[in-house]
C-alpha cells in the first residue's frame, strides 16, 4: 500500500529505527501514512487518538500495547501544542510513560504555530504557539531528557 510521504510527520522522518519493535503513536490522527511509512522500517506503529479513532480502535490500540509490556517507543508528533493546558498536557505526558516499557524512547516534536507564546484558536483549532523549547521543564517533569535538537526532544522512562 502507497502513502503520502508529505503527511508522514517530520518527527518520523528524524528518528533512526529499530525494526521488530512497536511503536505507540499518541495523538497520530486519522491517516495512516505514518503507520505505512514505519512498516517499512519493520516497525509496527500502534495509533491512539480520540479525536480521530473510534472508541473501539482506542480501546484495542492500548490493550494491544498493554498485553505486550508497553511500547518500546513514543510519538507526540504535534500533539502537546494542541492542547490548551499544561494540566491536560502533562495527563499526556503521564499516560505515553505509563504505556511505554523501561528506558523506551519518547519522541516529543510541536508545531511552534507564530512562537508568540499566546495560545489561541486557528481555523484547525487550538495552537499553543510555543517554541519546543518551552516544553522541556513539562516533559523532564515526567521523562529523563536525553537529546535536544531543533524540531524534537528525545526522552526515555527510568
Amino acid at each position: 500500500m502507497q502513502y503520502d510521504s508529505d503527511q508522514v510527520p517530520s518527527l518520523f522522518k528524524s528518528i533512526k529505527w529499530r525494526a521488530l519493535t512497536v511503536n505507540l503513536d499518541i495523538g497520530g490522527g486519522a491517516r495512516e501514512d505514518a503507520t505505512l511509512y514505519l512498516a517499512e522500517k519493520g516497525v509496527k506503529n500502534v495509533v491512539y487518538d480520540p479525536n480521530a479513532r473510534s472508541a473501539e480502535h482506542n480501546y484495542e490500540a492500548i490493550t494491544g500495547v498493554m498485553r505486550i509490556g508497553g511500547s518500546h517507543s513514543v510519538t507526540l508528533a504535534n500533539v502537546l501544542n494542541l492542547i490548551p493546558t499544561w494540566k491536560d498536557r502533562d495527563a499526556i505526558l503521564y499516560y505515553s510513560k505509563f504505556l511505554a516499557r523501561s528506558n523506551a524512547p519518547i519522541y516529543i516534536g510541536v508545531f511552534e504555530g507564530n512562537k508568540s507564546g499566546r495560545g489561541s484558536m486557528t481555523d484547525k483549532g487550538w495552537q499553543a504557539n510555543l517554541e519546543l523549547s518551552e516544553y522541556r521543564s513539562a516533559i523532564s517533569n515526567r521523562f529523563k531528557i536525553i537529546a535536544v535538537t531543533e524540531t524534537m526532544i528525545t526522552a526515555v522512562k527510568d
